[in-house]
């Protein structure tokens, strides 16, 4: 979960450094129950994710940050626990200038 936090605040700073006064950087986190799984939803509207990057998104080693500010094992090593360890999902969508929405999904038991 802080690896995702950690994007969404490189993302959000990145994007206000770009844009005019009338942005307005924004995160959200919902959580729920649905049917047979617990969800979380973090989602930022920053620089969002081409679809070139989002096919290499968890590929261990894979940055789009400058090499002293990321390693690439953030999303990669999120992905391996909650799916190896907790038999859960970790997903993504996204729209390259508007936003990016990470689903993590986690059994109810």
């Amino acid at each position: 979960m802080l690896n995702i936090l950690n994007n969404a605040y490189y993302a959000l700073t990145d994007k206000k450094k770009k844009s005019d006064s009338s942005y307005i950087p924004t995160l959200s986190i919902h959580t729920g129950m649905h049917n047979d799984s617990f969800e979380i939803r973090v989602r930022d509207n920053g620089t969002g994710v081409s679809e070139e990057t989002g096919k290499k998104i968890f590929t261990p080693s894979f940055t789009t940050k400058p090499s002293s500010e990321g390693t690439g094992l953030g999303l990669s090593l999120s992905r391996n626990i909650v799916e190896k360890e907790h038999n859960g999902s970790l997903t993504f969508r996204s729209q390259e200038g508007l936003y990016t929405e990470f689903i993590i999904k986690l059994p109810k038991s």
